[in-house]
Order: C-alpha cells, then sequence, then structure tokens
C-alpha cells in the first residue's frame, strides 16, 4: 500500500514538473521571439538617426523600457526609475546591445596588504551577434579620463579565483592589479559612524553624462573581469548567439581541464578532446577579443593605454580602435605547479 502511494505521488510529480518545464520553454521562446523584433527595431531606429556615431544612446522611453524588460536585468514592464539606474546604448559595428547599471562606489581593501582604495563597480551584459551574452564585472579606480592609464581586461577562471590553483597565474595577475591600483590611489578611512561613512563613501564620486569621477584622483586603472568567458571564452560556439554564455563556459572549462588529466594531454589536447577550438575567443575573427575595446569606448576612458597583459590578441584588437597601447609583461607567481601551463600558454597559444 506504501509503495503504490509513493508510485502515485512520483508519477503526479513528473507530470507537473513537466508541465513547468514546457510552460518555462514556451514563455522563454515567446520572449525570444520579442528579442527578435524589439532587435530590429532598436537598429532601424539607430539608422534613423544621422549621427555617424558608432555608439548610439537609448533614448526613446519606450524602447528604453522594453530593452529593460525584455533583455539584460528582465525586469517586470510596469518598473520605474530604471531610467536612472541603466543605460542602453548600440553599437552599430558590432550589431551589439550594451545594458549597463549606473555603478555604485565601493571601499576596498587591496588582497595583500589592505590598502584602503574607492572603487566604481559597474555590472555591464552585452548582447552580441555570433557570440551570445557577454557578462562582465568593470571597475574604475582613479582618474580614468586623463593621461596614460592602467587596464587589466581579464577572463574568469574558476580554479584560480575561488580555489587558489596555482596552475595558471589569473588570480595572482588579478590581486597584484589590485594591490598597484590602491597604492597609487591610497584612501583615508575617516572616524564616522557606519551609516555616516556609507554616506561618506557614496560622496566620493560624482556621476554625470556618462563620467564617474572621484573627488581626489590618482592614476586611472580599469579592472574589467569577463564572467562568461570561463576558461578562454571556451562557452563559444561558432554561428550560434548563445543566451547561456556564462554556463556554457563554466561546465566547458570543467571538461576540458578534466580531459587534460584524463587523456594526458595538453591545454590545447583538452580543448581538442571536448571539440572545441583553443582559445574559441579568436573566433569570427577575434570577435572575443573585441569586446574589450567596445566596453572602453562606451566607458569614454583615456585612449593612451598602459595593458597589464601577456596575451598579443589584446593587444592587437585594441591598436586597430585607435588606441595607444604600451604591454606591460604581467609577471605571475613562480611555482612548480604553474610551471607546465606556463610554456603551454606561450607554446600553443602564442
Amino acid at each position: 500500500m506504501t509503495t503504490n502511494h509513493v508510485t502515485q505521488f512520483n508519477f503526479r510529480q513528473v507530470h507537473k514538473n513537466l508541465r513547468l518545464f514546457w510552460d518555462g520553454v514556451d514563455t522563454f521562446s515567446a520572449r525570444l521571439q520579442k528579442q527578435k523584433a524589439l532587435y530590429a527595431e532598436l537598429f532601424a531606429s539607430a539608422e534613423n538617426k544621422n549621427s555617424g556615431d558608432r555608439l548610439v544612446i537609448v533614448s526613446d522611453p519606450v524602447l528604453f523600457d522594453t530593452t529593460i524588460h525584455l533583455f539584460g536585468p528582465a525586469l517586470p514592464s510596469n518598473t520605474r526609475r530604471t531610467e536612472r539606474l541603466y543605460e542602453v546604448v548600440l553599437d552599430r559595428e558590432l550589431g551589439a546591445i550594451i545594458i549597463a547599471n549606473r555603478g555604485a562606489t565601493l571601499w576596498c581593501l587591496s588582497p595583500k596588504t589592505e590598502t584602503p582604495y574607492l572603487a566604481r563597480h559597474i555590472g555591464i551584459s552585452i548582447y552580441v551577434p555570433g557570440l551570445g551574452i557577454e557578462t562582465l564585472n568593470v571597475g574604475l579606480v582613479g582618474d580614468v579620463y586623463n593621461g596614460p592609464i592602467a587596464v587589466r581586461s581579464e577572463s574568469a577562471c574558476t580554479p584560480s579565483f575561488l580555489f587558489g590553483s596555482q596552475r595558471c597565474n589569473c588570480c595572482h595577475q588579478w590581486d597584484s592589479f589590485r594591490e598597484l591600483a590602491a597604492a597609487y590611489n591610497t584612501a583615508e578611512e575617516p572616524e564616522l559612524s557606519p551609516q555616516a561613512f556609507e554616506n561618506w563613501v557614496q560622496e566620493q564620486l560624482t556621476y554625470q553624462d556618462g563620467y564617474h569621477k572621484f573627488k581626489t584622483n590618482g592614476p586611472g586603472f580599469v579592472f574589467i573581469h569577463f564572467d562568461s568567458q570561463n576558461g578562454m571564452g571556451s562557452g563559444i560556439t561558432p554561428g550560434e548567439f548563445s543566451s547561456d554564455l556564462f554556463n556554457r563556459a563554466s561546465l566547458r572549462h570543467r571538461g576540458e581541464y578534466s580531459a587534460e588529466q584524463i587523456f594526458k594531454t595538453t591545454m590545447a589536447g583538452g580543448f581538442t578532446a571536448i571539440g572545441l577550438e583553443p582559445d574559441p575567443r579568436a573566433l569570427e575573427n577575434n570577435l572575443g577579443y573585441r569586446i574589450t575595446p567596445l566596453v572602453l569606448d562606451y566607458l569614454k576612458v583615456s585612449r593612451t593605454i598602459i595593458l597589464f597583459s601577456n596575451n598579443y590578441a589584446k593587444i592587437r584588437e585594441l591598436q586597430k580602435k585607435d588606441y595607444c597601447v604600451k604591454r606591460v609583461k604581467h609577471l605571475g607567481a613562480v611555482n612548480q605547479a604553474g610551471a607546465v601551463e606556463a610554456e603551454q600558454r606561450g607554446t600553443e597559444f602564442g
């Protein structure tokens, strides 16, 4: 009797789950159709403008509200005040839609020396045809609009950032960049009550007309972290717009790592073992690498850059967009665990 009851319950639950699944798929499919129609309308409106600018701000309130509802944050269509929280920008060259929040000012400590500094944190989603939805976290420290600025563009690396893996230098290089930013932009902590301190932090930066300006400025530092490019952009699928780029990259990167150890192969061999080209960011005419100059263009930062990178593809794409780039070789933590990967990055990926 108990067994029959359990069987009946499971059948009903399975039926309910199937209904929920299909209802969700239908809703998602309907959203995709609306996105296609809106995409066409957005770029038709951009072409109707006489401006020759590459980047076009979506100022029409109906198009803005609909974009915020269907793309990016997917907020309810009756949500108000979003025009003060988000910005929607079209990139005519790539056919991309940029959705960014206005940012928030953070009181930060550097990871090793715990040096205090202020950073402006901006969340960005970019819908790129032929690629998918790129998800980025951007940080601004100091004056990023005048003089040479330091830039670090980083593809997500879960093993390094979450677990301290010593196989690669991703987290070490990111932490070193934070230390530099803090050293050149050290902030003095005032003695205030908690709420007064929070108010003080918010008052240290003004935002106007797309410019994020700190009251006190040292040299500018720009942090660009590609959450969706885990494992050298392994989520990219040629010829497909991926709405789950972040998830694909995460799972494929785990597969690539597993393949290296199970099949006793190299990094490039790990990609090949799961059916991917090594470093998929280079596919579609380096499309994955063309996002960084787009983000810098959107932020309107200085065009004189000190790039902290060992990747020449990043340098070339910035130079194509008329950025004056000086490369600083970004040294990693030298240890036995990372020696093999360091060599393979130089020989297999260039």
